[in-house]
């Protein structure tokens, strides 16, 4: 097996896109149900030659490749979604409602609003392609079902990270996949970390964290970009972890500290796991997409302490 292909169960593997060389960021998880696949998130529009590679490899093709499904729409998640189905037009794609019509016109409002908040980072990622609506299984509910040949997946809405947040577990083997909706884990680092752009919502992640506990899974499947055990232990260490970084980013401004860079310092003098990613050289490097996207998370913190301390 190739190094980018990381044959993680039986019946699930992770393909390592290594989107601009950036190494445990953007990988989506491979899972066979008998003669079928589903790839959880596809990834950018970049990314997308080297996933057909990597499932050419696995022998997956438009006639085995039933379904995707899509935590979220974000472009490191979906954004080469529309390219992946020019060559997969059989496979369906479960999404939450509110992702459909960005799917189907991702220049309205997806394109636009990926550029203006990511940058030239969003350019890198490259223009998502539009996709035809009858690819699309619009997820109405807050819950969701579905078999896949022997395979059983349970669907919950988990809002936080994204108001269109879906997370879903394999029942199977009690693996929840989670999308970002509980951080990041960085497998060479041993570390969790918290994934909260603005306008992260607090409230409901914690919320959904909690939802997906009542579930009792026993393993994590993290978009970004591990498999991990321990899943009821992980959960309850990402909420205390997103209350101290509330709690860290608080004080920071009430001190008068405000660039994110300064307020990550503070943030590593109270959590070792953080530490140990905001310690990594700034891009280029092997971490520079995780890195870039841990000093992001503080936007969504100030953004919080600042709505708290605005007049009403």
């Amino acid at each position: 097996m190739e190094k980018n292909i990381n044959h993680l169960d039986e019946i699930i593997w992770q393909l390592d896109l290594k989107v601009n060389n950036d190494r445990e960021f953007i990988a989506p998880y491979l899972i066979k149900a008998n003669d079928d696949y589903i790839v959880v998130d596809v990834g950018p529009t970049c990314g997308i030659p080297e996933l057909e590679r990597q499932l050419k490899a696995l022998n997956v093709n438009k006639n085995n490749l039933k379904y995707v499904f899509l935590t979220h729409i974000h472009l490191d998640h979906s954004g080469g979604l529309g390219t992946l189905l020019k060559n997969f037009p059989n496979t369906q794609v479960l999404v939450h409602r509110r992702g459909v019509p960005h799917l189907i016109d991702p220049d309205k409002v997806l394109w636009q609003s990926s550029v203006d908040t990511l940058g030239w980072v969003a350019e890198m990622y490259e223009k998502p392609e539009p996709v035809k609506e009858e690819c699309l299984i619009s997820l109405e509910d807050k819950t969701f079902e579905i078999k896949v040949n022997d395979l059983e997946f349970s669907w919950v809405e988990t809002p936080g990270h994204a108001s269109h947040h879906f997370s879903f577990m394999l029942e199977n083997k009690k693996i929840m996949f989670c999308g970002d909706a509980v951080g990041m884990y960085i497998n060479s680092l041993d570390t969790m970390v918290p994934t909260t752009p603005a306008p992260y919502r607090m409230e409901s992640g914690i919320e959904s964290i909690k939802v997906m506990m009542e579930k009792k899974p026993l393993s994590l499947g993290f978009a970004h970009h591990a498999l991990r055990e321990n899943a009821m232990d992980l959960m309850q260490q990402h909420i205390d972890q997103l209350e101290s970084w509330k709690d860290c980013v608080k004080e920071s401004l009430s001190k008068g500290i405000t660039e994110e860079e300064e307020i990550a310092k503070e943030i590593s003098k109270t959590d070792t796991p953080s530490a140990k990613l905001f310690s990594q050289s700034t891009h280029p490097g092997p971490y520079g997409g995780l890195r870039r996207a841990l000093v992001s998370s503080i936007t969504g913190f100030k953004h919080i302490v600042e709505q708290e301390n605005s007049p009403e």
